[in-house]
């Protein structure tokens, strides 16, 4: 069974970056204390709308160790290229080890864009070689 623990060990969600989104929700929550100042956290995004949704999301935090995968890019916190944005009907789920104190930013972006470093786009029209 998975143990809860006190507000100062669970990460902190944040809103997107750009924009409040009406759509997508965040949570993060410990799952076991074994990793002591690095514990494993779910993390959650719930979409509350009828439509689906594609987003990204990244972690930060102030002292770094933050994994490299997950890891807002450069000044700023920016958040991770397009080819690792997600599609989210209902909800999605990530177990990561993060430092206690990690911070979790994402933007949310309709179901025809996808997220990228200047905010929501439509996405690349591929052309076919002749």
């Amino acid at each position: 069974m998975a143990g809860r623990f006190a507000d100062p060990a669970r990460a902190q969600a944040l809103a997107p970056l750009d924009a409040v989104s009406a759509c997508l929700g965040a949570s993060a929550e410990t799952q076991d204390a074994s990793g002591g100042q690095r514990p494993a956290f779910r993390i959650v995004f719930v979409n509350r709308c009828a439509d689906p949704r594609n987003f990204s999301w990244c972690a930060e935090h102030a002292a770094g160790g933050v994994p490299a995968e997950v890891a807002c890019a450069g000044a700023g916190g920016k958040l991770p290229a397009a080819e690792q944005s997600f599609r989210i009907v209902h909800r999605k789920e990530f177990l990561w080890r993060l430092p206690l104190g990690t911070r979790i930013r994402l933007q949310d972006c309709p179901e025809q864009e996808i997220p990228t470093s200047l905010g929501c786009a439509p996405p690349p029209t591929v052309t076919p070689r002749r």
